[in-house]
This record gives C-alpha cells, structure tokens and sequence, in this order.
C-alpha cells in the first residue's frame, strides 16, 4: 500500500477484515525517546505524575493545551491537564509538523495509532467532515510519519479511558487566515463533548533555540521566561487568538504550537465561557540547565 520507505511506520493490514480492505496503522515513533516503552513501565510513570498534582477539579472541557517534551520534563503539567478531564469523548488533536514532512495543514481521516497501552482509532465520519470544511487542509499521512506532538498526547487519554477515538491534525506555521478557517471547520463538525488539544511546548530558550533575547543567570533567565509565557498563556485562557499571536510576534516567542493553539481557540470561541492556566513550570526544574530551556503550560477552556 505504502511503497515509499518514508512509510515505513505504516502497515497494510489484512487480517480480519473482509477481503481487499485495508487498515493503516500508525507505529509509534516517540517510545523510548518521550515516554517508556513498555507498557507497565508507561503506565507507572502516567500513575505516579497523576498521583503527584493530587486533586484536579473536573471540568466540562472544550479545549487544551497540552505539552509534548518528554514525560520526565512536562509530565505533571499534562497531568493536570488530563486529570481535569470529566468524562470519555471524541478528541482533536492538533499538534506542530516539527519535522517539515508532508503537507503544511495535514489531517488523517482513517487508521489506527498504536501506542505501548493499545490502539486509538481515528473517527472518521469527523475526520472527514473537517476536510470537507476546510480549504487549507489536505488528507496526508507524510507530515504524521515522524511527527511526535500528536503521538505523546495519546498514553494520556489511554490511561484514563478505554476506547480512544481521536482525530490528528498536524500544521505547520501558516497564516491567521488558515487558523480561523480550520478551527471554524472544527467548529462547525463536531458533535456533542468533543474535545480539542492543542499539544505545545512553550518558549525554547537558549542558543540551540536561536533564541537568546535576554542574558544573566537562571534568576533573569526564567523571570523572562516566566513573563512571556504567563502572558501568552493569560491570552489562551482569555480565548482570545488574536491576542495570543500578537504576544508571540511582540516577543519574536518560540511557542512551536502556536499554530495549533490558535486553531483550537478559534474552533472553540463561540462556545467557551472561560480558561483556566493549571500548570506552569519548565526544564529547568529537572535539567538545571539555563542553556536549553522550553517552557510548559497545562491550560482547560471550558
């Protein structure tokens, strides 16, 4: 089905299925790298950031924004984020295209993602509805081959409901016309409690980065940090897209999601009465290393 070696981590499978169907299956990428890759050492480590944030009030959740370094770094802000959820639905979840593969708006409307926990279906009755509303995405299984900031988000929803159907779009760093025409796509699909993530790290600093706006010890460093991401954060939270994107462009802020982000708020706007910032805290806290630093915030709009 997938000639190309690019496609390596999909497979053409045939077993059970009435003759000459086919079902795409996703492998993870990420194991190993963000999260353990068995499952009883995945599920631990989910258990114990979860037992660690203690009571999270559960929410009627439209919208979030979730973060995809690794575990060992963000994974008590995906925590309260994900404990904050009320109750299984179908999910949207938009993440970066880091990689630069495929199409720069990019949705899946059919298949499977495996995961060390089991398998996410990809609802596509809403997979396609999406498409069919918007002029900028493209169905395209290149930009999902290698892309990560999808993938981290499922052990999350894994770990606390059974079964898992989702919806993966991955976009590239476009234009505000692009974010409202999907978000409004969104919008104007789903059905009943649908939730959409936005899975996004916050600023990465350091010279790794190309982003060195401010110099000092870690002091300075993080109360720069802090302030711009608080304020980008403060903006999501405001549901306020528009705002949020003049943030980023006043401090040149490197949110690698920030695509992601606006197009959730905008499918969410007309519906949403408030946000709310659960978690901040960054790197640092594990690295102690001012040189590389990425900034991490767990935010519900319900």
């Amino acid at each position: 089905m997938f000639p190309s070696p690019l496609f390596g981590k999909f497979i053409n499978l045939n077993t059970q299925l009435p003759l000459g169907v086919s079902l795409i299956i996703r492998n993870p990428v990420a194991l190993g790298a963000f999260y353990p890759r068995s499952s009883s050492d995945l599920r631990t480590t989910i258990d114990k950031f979860m037992r660690r944030v203690g009571e999270v009030e559960k929410r009627n959740v439209l919208g979030m924004v979730s973060p995809h370094a690794g575990y060992i770094y963000c994974g008590k802000t995906q925590a309260h984020a994900y404990k904050s959820l009320l109750e299984n639905t179908t999910f949207v979840i938009i993440g970066p295209n880091h990689m630069g593969l495929g199409a720069n708006a990019s949705i899946m409307c059919e298949g499977i993602w495996k995961t060390p926990l089991g398998v996410c279906r990809i609802e596509s009755e809403l997979a396609r509805k999406i498409l069919e509303k918007s002029k900028f995405l493209e169905e395209d299984l290149h930009a999902h081959t290698q892309e990560h900031s999808i993938e981290v988000q499922l052990p999350w929803l894994q770990y606390m409901f059974t079964p898992v159907n989702f919806v993966p779009i991955c976009l590239g760093h476009t234009s505000l016309e692009a974010y409202k025409d999907i978000g409004l796509a969104i919008r104007d699909s789903v059905i009943g409690n649908t939730v959409v993530i936005a899975s996004s790290d916050f600023t990465h600093f350091g010279e790794s980065y190309g982003y060195t706006p401010v110099s000092g010890g870690p002091g300075n460093v993080l109360g720069f940090m802090e302030k711009v991401d608080l304020e980008a954060a403060k903006a999501v939270a405001d549901i306020a897209p528009e705002r949020f994107l003049e943030i980023i462009e006043k401090y040149r802020a490197t949110i690698c999601g920030r695509a992601a982000i606006a197009t959730m708020l905008y499918a969410v706007k007309d519906r949403a009465t408030k946000g709310t910032i659960l978690d901040y805290t960054t790197s640092y806290e594990i690295s102690r290393d001012i040189n590389a630093l990425v900034g991490y915030c767990g935010i519900v709009i319900e």
